[in-house]
């Protein structure tokens, strides 16, 4: 009888301790979550798709599963911030990052929106354009599921961005040419406003 009662009492301390210790290293460590970059990969005047790059680094022996990941990019120095998209993994399958890894994930995105055209002439009249892009990961720690906030500001190069348009990073050309495609004169209308 008094072995089953030290015994039993043994698994209880052994539980106490691997559930303080888990839970320390889990409160010390979180997971790290990184916006890597932004890569427009087409670009109209009214519409955008592009790729953010979310890094994942797993601290822990174990595997963790990110549940869920929410995001929203915004272009800030505009003449006011234009929200270009928002987005979830909700619903998607979980991403399982192994233990003491790094991952990568790409969340791809699709904007259309006519306001793209308005700041994108006035983007490129007056140069490179920040966008912050946050957001937050739900992570799957067995004891708990902590929401881990990422957020990171870059800068998309005016040149890249009329590169991708139009195969020149001449502004005037590039115009003219958008002008001479649609036969419209709308690009004018907003650089030179009445």
């Amino acid at each position: 009888m008094k072995k089953s009662i030290i015994a039993a009492l043994f698994v209880v301390f052994v539980l106490f301790v691997t559930f303080f210790l888990l839970g320390s290293m889990i409160i010390m460590n979180e997971p790290l979550i990184e916006v890597k970059s932004v890569k427009i990969t087409e670009i109209t005047w009214s519409t955008m798709d592009f790729n953010v790059i979310i890094a994942i680094t797993n601290p822990y022996p174990f595997g963790v599963t990110v549940t869920e990941l929410t995001y929203t990019v915004v272009a800030e120095n505009l003449d006011e911030p234009l929200l270009l998209a928002t987005g979830t993994t909700e619903g998607m399958e979980d991403i399982n990052v192994a233990g003491s890894s790094a991952i990568d994930i790409l969340v791809p995105a699709h904007v259309y929106n006519t306001e793209l055209m308005t700041a994108g002439i006035r983007f490129f009249t007056q140069g490179d354009v920040d966008v912050l892009v946050s957001g937050s990961a739900k992570v799957d720690l067995i004891v708990f599921q902590p929401q881990i906030p990422f957020s990171k500001k870059i800068t998309l190069k005016r040149e890249e961005l009329l590169m991708e348009m139009t195969g020149t990073t001449d502004l005037m050309h590039a115009i003219t040419s958008e002008i001479k495609n649609t036969g419209v004169n709308i690009a004018f209308q907003l650089l030179f406003p009445s």
